[in-house]
């Protein structure tokens, strides 16, 4: 399994690589050298305010006030982010127990409504970028394949929420793997215990559809610090919505490489091309997903300080 971790981390430094080869490396730093610095701070606070959000959304679904879920969430996401498609979710639920004394059963259900909600505004998002674009017929097969994969994920993770029955086959059979096996005979039971009321799980998709849009911000503010006239923030929300998707399919941390490359395609009708175009998705990337996992970084520091990392159950 590492050495699987391995190839997939290689294999997207392979595809960085050559994004940046292809797009002349002179000309692209060029640009970036060029970049204005007056946007790229306005883009870093624009994606600290998307975290802020993200946060915000998982406080109203677990009830943990935003101060002391904040670390957990940014630590969450990063370790996730770099998992191949996205599986280390879950984790941050060992830390909330740490931190807060929360079993991890009781706390799994706002996790996985988390999820549901990112993946519907994602789908929603996408929708309008696959069904208004100019994309070619291959791409078209792409995106729609994996809006599908994750429209049966959703439906998936509804049915274990609702059906007591699907979710005692489901943790039984978990029980049974090394990722749970560790998990009490108890746990299902407790799981059906915790109840998210249906406001916290609409609020929190308001929020959710909040920090997307942001991200279509930090990607319009990244090709105007470059001069480039951008679509609409809306457009570009869809896009990295689309790129979200398929990067999380592709298996690859973090989507890197994959992420970029449908970036690329999806924003070359409109113009932006070559190195220009590699330019501001790096510039997008540094601004949300590399500033997120700095974050992330700093939240590992202070948990560390904090927890007994030793003791996650």
């Amino acid at each position: 399994m590492r050495r699987y971790r391995v190839a997939l981390f290689l294999l997207s430094l392979i595809i960085l690589g050559l994004i940046i080869l292809i797009s002349n490396p002179a000309e692209l730093a060029r640009k970036l050298s060029l970049s204005n610095p007056f946007y790229i701070v306005l883009g870093l606070a624009v994606s600290t305010a998307a975290n802020v959000f993200r946060v915000l959304k998982w406080s109203v679904l677990v009830n943990v006030k935003f101060l002391d879920l904040a670390p957990i969430q940014m630590l969450g996401m990063t370790v996730s982010n770099f998992t191949p498609g996205k599986v280390a979710e879950p984790a941050k639920t060992l830390l909330l127990k740490m931190k807060s004394g929360i079993n991890v059963s009781q706390s799994l259900p706002s996790v996985i409504w988390e999820r549901i909600n990112d993946v519907v505004v994602l789908l929603l998002f996408s929708f309008v970028v696959i069904r208004f674009l100019p994309l070619s017929q291959n791409f078209l097969i792409v995106g729609w394949m994996s809006m599908l994969i994750f429209s049966a994920a959703v439906i998936m993770f509804l049915v274990i929420l609702k059906n007591k029955h699907a979710g005692f086959m489901f943790f039984r059979f978990l029980r049974r793997l090394p990722v749970g096996n560790k998990l009490p005979g108890t746990f299902a039971g407790t799981f059906y215990k915790s109840r998210i009321r249906k406001r916290k799980i609409f609020l929190g998709t308001g929020l959710t559809l909040i920090a997307w849009t942001l991200e279509g911000l930090i990607l319009y503010l990244s090709f105007v610090s470059l001069g480039v006239n951008p679509p609409d923030v809306a457009i570009l929300a869809g896009m990295i919505a689309l790129s979200a998707l398929v990067g999380v399919v592709s298996t690859l941390p973090g989507g890197l490489g994959s992420f970029e490359a449908v970036m690329l395609l999806m924003i070359a009708p409109f113009g932006i091309t070559g190195s220009t175009g590699v330019a501001g998705v790096l510039l997008y990337r540094f601004l949300s997903f590399w500033y997120a996992a700095f974050l992330g970084g700093l939240s590992f520091l202070y948990l560390t300080r904090k927890l007994n990392l030793n003791k996650l159950w």
